[in-house]
This record gives structure tokens, sequence and C-alpha cells, in this order.
């Protein structure tokens, strides 16, 4: 049974309660407003997900607490603001805000994200199925995993060309359907696990040259990516890395490349087109799908080459929940 009634579409939390517990709104599509009370410090994981109809949210100077993804999901979201006053948040252009301005806890398709942010919080815009284009400003420098999870109209994502984006977090912009075409600034080093697992229409992106590992299922299941290349950065492909990239042809693998762990290429495109460089020195199951040469088939050089299983590899951040 809820603690809090909603009456045609709108629930008053009365004076005095001071937590929204975990999943309390958890998909109440009969929610368009909610007032918050003075006395509220802490809302809880979930708390308000998938509540579709909710339009506004004013929260109180007093919340000190948001956990993660308590907003996520809320599709028709368009006014986010913070009271004055909060030690903790404040907002603008429609994202809730650390009070420095630095870091996004969470946003919606009305965000405009401020030239103070350097951090894309954890699942800070996650389900926001309705968001159809964000541009990421030059002060970013870390987008946390799972920020722009599920986004199924996402398709005008801007970075900064001058920008100083280092990372880009596990599952970032996993399940974007409509993301055709991404251009990664030259300044990032490092793309997580699955970060852009299951986007289906991606068809173009880059690589930066500084990125030395393609993780754990970074383009799982998108089907229609052709045109891709790898820099001489890269050293490592992991496990599904390109997994069901089924329309992936041609792809060449630079000789600075010495590991590639399994199932990198299951079900990719025409195997002859993709071939295994000699300088591999460990190698996973299943690397059938792509061509492997001859030498790699001498008894001189599998004396070198170690299985996965071999090797000591460190699990990559967010690939604990393989296959995509």
């Amino acid at each position: 049974m809820k603690r809090f009634e909603i009456i045609n579409g709108k629930c008053v939390i009365p004076e005095g309660i001071d937590y929204i517990e975990d999943y309390e709104f958890y998909c109440s599509d009969d929610l368009r407003e909610v007032v918050f009370p003075e006395s509220l410090s802490s809302i809880g994981r979930e708390a308000f997900k998938g509540c579709w109809n909710l339009k506004e949210i004013h929260l109180p100077a007093g919340l000190v607490e948001i956990e993660e993804a308590a907003f996520s999901g809320c599709c028709s979201l368009e006014v986010i603001e913070v009271a004055k006053g909060n030690p903790i948040f404040s907002s603008e252009g429609n994202c809730c805000l650390t009070d420095d301005g630095k870091t996004l806890v969470f946003g919606c398709k009305a965000s405009v994200i401020p030239d103070t942010v350097e951090t894309v919080g954890r699942a800070a815009f996650q389900w926001c199925e309705t968001l159809t284009g964000i541009s990421i400003p030059a002060s970013v420098r870390n987008i946390e995993n799972r920020a722009f999870y599920g986004c199924l109209a996402l398709r005008d994502l801007k970075f900064s060309s001058a920008g100083n984006l280092l990372r880009i977090g596990a599952d970032s912009f996993s399940h974007c359907a409509c993301l055709r075409v991404v251009t990664i600034p030259e300044s990032v080093r490092k793309i997580c696990a699955g970060a852009f697992a299951e986007c289906v229409y991606l068809w173009s992106i880059n690589i930066p040259d500084g990125v030395t590992c393609i993780e754990d299922g970074t383009f799982f299941g998108c089907q229609t990516l052709s045109k891709f290349s790898l820099p001489d950065s890269v050293t490592e492909i992991r496990r599904y890395a390109f997994c069901g990239c089924s329309n992936l042809e041609g792809l060449k693998i630079p000789a600075s490349v010495h590991t590639i762990g399994s199932y990198a290429f299951s079900e990719c495109g025409r195997r002859e087109e993709t071939k295994i460089p000699v300088t591999v020195r460990m190698l996973g199951h299943n690397v059938a799908s792509v061509y492997v040469p001859e030498e790699i088939d001498d008894e001189d050089h599998l004396e070198e080459v170690k299985r996965e299983e071999e090797c000591d590899v460190e699990p990559c951040d967010g690939g604990d929940e393989l296959p995509f």
C-alpha cells in the first residue's frame, strides 16, 4: 500500500515527511504533479522511475540527497527547478546540478547542459525516451555509466570538438536506437564497456587516436555499423566488442593489437575482409568469424600465443552483465 494518495493526477506530500522511499512512485502513470514538503531531505532510488506523465519538478531547499535514477524514465518531464538556498543542489537549463554546477545529477527532454558541467552523472538521462538531441559542452570531462542509457529517440548527439572529454562510461549510450552518426572528440582516452551497445542504426563512428582498448561489448549488436576504423593506438579488443555487427566489412585490425577477446567478432560481416594480425599474442574463444592467417596456426607462433583463460585480464568497467 502506497503512503501517499494521488488525486486527479496530483500528489501533495505532507509536511513532516523527510524521505521518499525507493520505488515509492514507481511507474505511477497517473501522477502528473507532485508537491514536495519543505521537510523533505532525501529521495530514494528510482522513487519516480517511469512516471511518464510527470511534467514538472520543484525541489525544496532542504533536499540534500537524490539517489540514483530517482527520476529515470520520466519522459514528459520538461521543468526541473531547485529552490534557492539549497546547500547541495542547484538548477540551470532544466538540469539538476550539484551546488557548484560541476556535476549534472539528472536531466530531462528539455535540458540544456550548462558550460559549468564537468561530469554528466550516472544514469542522469536514463530511459529519457523523448530526448531527441543533446549537446555536450567543452567543459565536460567525464560521462558516467548509463548516463544516456535507453534514450530511444536520441538522434542528434553533439560533442564539442574543442572539448576536454576524457571518458565515456559503461553503457552510457547503450540502446540509443536512433543514433546514426557519432563524432567522438579526439580528447577521449577511454570508452568503457557497452558504451554504444545495441545502437542498432549506428552506421558511422570514430575511435580517437589515444584510445588503447575496445572494451567488452562496446559495439555489441550495432548491426548497421559499417563505417569504422581502428587507430594504431589500440592494443586490445575485448570480449563481444563487435559481436553482432553484421554489416561490418573490411575492418583493418592494426598491428598494434596484441589481444583479442572471445566472441569479439562473432556474427560479424564477411570474415575474409577482417584479418587478425600476426602480432596477436592472446586470443580468445570463437574468433572463427574473422580470418586467422596461417602464421597464427604455426607451432612456433602458437608457443607464444596465450589463450584468454591463461592470462590475467582485468575485468572492464561495467562488463559484468555480458552478453549485453
